[in-house]
């Protein structure tokens, strides 16, 4: 008897020990490939840690806009990019838009604060990190077929919040059709 509480003392212990060793392993996300046919991908590194939108569904938190608001006063190309990664908890986006600006495919647009500029910014829920007057970056367009209305590019820069903490966005990519 002795001999068989021992042997199911030895079981009940390497039956708790096996299962509490399967773990769930949770994959970190991984930056989308750079491609340029028109994918819907968006991704980049906040602070050094992967960021790809999410609606809150599993679907890409993604909504792009190009569109020319004629030639008067307010005019121009008007580009808008607003991935977000919806939680039932926060939100946390990557905004990119251009104001009055035509992109081109081949070029380099660096990140400012001005009508007619490249602009851009991280936000957590309500704290927002936009590309303040000492911070830097820039957006380069890979592609742009105005045709079938793709639009593949990299990014990165720095924001500022309003206590003066800084966010580094490094190595962004996008492939959009809008």
């Amino acid at each position: 008897m002795k001999n068989i509480k021992f042997v199911l003392a030895v079981v009940c212990v390497m039956t708790i020990f096996t299962f509490s060793q399967c773990k769930k392993k949770t994959e970190e996300p991984q930056l989308p490939p750079e491609t340029t046919t028109g994918a819907m991908t968006f991704g980049c590194k906040v602070n050094g840690k992967v960021f790809v939108p999410k609606d809150g569904r599993g679907r890409p938190g993604l909504f792009v806009q190009y569109v020319n608001l004629g030639a008067g006063l307010g005019g121009g190309w008007f580009l808008s990019i607003p991935a977000i990664d919806q939680t039932p908890s926060n939100s946390i986006g990557i905004t990119i838009v251009t104001d009055s600006l035509l992109v081109v495919e081949g070029s380099t647009y660096k990140f400012g604060i001005t009508k007619g500029s490249a602009k851009a910014r991280y936000y957590v829920g309500l704290d927002n990190y936009p590309i303040g007057s000492g911070d830097s970056g820039s957006m380069f367009i890979r592609k742009h077929d105005l045709v079938q209305g793709i639009l593949s590019g990299n990014f990165s820069f720095t924001g500022t919040n309003i206590n003066g903490q800084k966010v580094s966005i490094t190595d962004g990519r996008f492939d959009i059709r809008y």
